[in-house]
């Protein structure tokens, strides 16, 4: 007999489940309050399902063989799966009265680590909100002022947590802004970008002009009006001067909305290793620990 869970495995005693419902709690009440409705999804999912958007790897995937061959995977995130659902079942029969769709969930998630993590955990319990069938800068607001509404239920911002920081990227213009490179180079500069690896940058074969332009996308995060004049002072298309005056607008009502002082940080820089966001993206960091991320689709 093996007395030991698997590797990447864990076992929650009763306290650790006390502050796990404890937590639950307080977020359902935030989510409720903002009007949205729990949703619980399967835990197997088909592969394509999964992998749809080049939302994650398939060397991520806990994989399972189903009946008649069907690949089958443990679900690493759950934004395929409620897709899926509304698609499949809310939606059928285009009953678009449905939209837009306020939905949360809390769930476990299962996910290999990868090579270059410190981390050797396997499965994660995740909380989180999709607003299906709206989009814009209301609708990015909204999801971020519930965020910060979050941590202060949680006690994790405020005044006496002056280490709590909202990240606050663009997917879009960032990938946009990455066109100047060789195509062949596009992603190396991007998962470089992504993990903040300076020294990756340094060593590819770029000329003087594109290494610079990769450093300072790297360096294009701080406080909102600085960050936004830095990036007014590029070379930018139409398309990109449009997505700028959206982010500013985002940052705006922000501001005007929620004081939320020195904690909201633009950060251009923030970029996920996979094509699966295409407009805003934001990080929760308090205390140099990443609590939450998102983005819009």
């Amino acid at each position: 007999m093996v007395y030991q869970p698997p590797t990447g495995a864990r076992d929650l005693l009763p306290l650790d489940v006390a502050q796990k419902i404890w937590i639950e709690k307080r977020l359902q009440q935030v989510f409720h309050r903002w009007g949205y409705h729990q949703i619980i999804t399967s835990t197997l999912e088909r592969m394509d399902t999964l992998m749809a958007g080049g939302a994650i790897e398939s060397s991520a995937i806990f994989q399972l063989q189903g009946v008649g061959e069907e690949a089958l995977g443990l679900r690493s995130e759950l934004t395929a799966s409620i897709a899926r659902t509304v698609a499949t079942r809310i939606l059928a029969g285009t009953n678009l009265a449905a939209l837009p769709a306020r939905l949360f969930y809390n769930a476990n998630v299962f996910c290999r680590a990868s090579e270059d993590s410190h981390s050797t955990r396997h499965e994660f319990y995740q909380a989180g909100v999709e607003l299906l069938g709206v989009g814009g800068t209301l609708a990015d607001a909204e999801i971020l002022l519930l965020v910060m509404d979050c941590l202060a239920s949680l006690g994790l911002s405020g005044p006496d947590i002056p280490r709590c920081q909202l990240l606050l990227g663009e997917a879009g213009l960032t990938r946009s802004l990455l066109s100047v490179f060789p195509e062949g180079l596009r992603g190396p500069v991007r998962d470089a970008l992504a993990k903040l690896d300076r020294l990756a940058l340094e060593a590819m074969p770029l000329t003087p002009d594109q290494q610079r332009h990769a450093l300072l996308l790297m360096d294009l995060r701080g406080k909102p009006g600085w960050v936004l004049e830095k990036v007014k002072q590029l070379d930018l298309n139409a398309q990109q001067q449009q997505q700028v005056a959206q982010l500013k607008a985002l940052v705006d009502l922000l501001q005007t909305t929620q004081d939320l002082g020195d904690s909201l940080v633009l950060d251009l820089s923030l970029i996920r290793t996979f094509d699966y966001y295409t407009g805003v993206v934001f990080e929760v960091v308090v205390q140099g620990q990443v609590m939450g991320q998102g983005g819009a689709l």
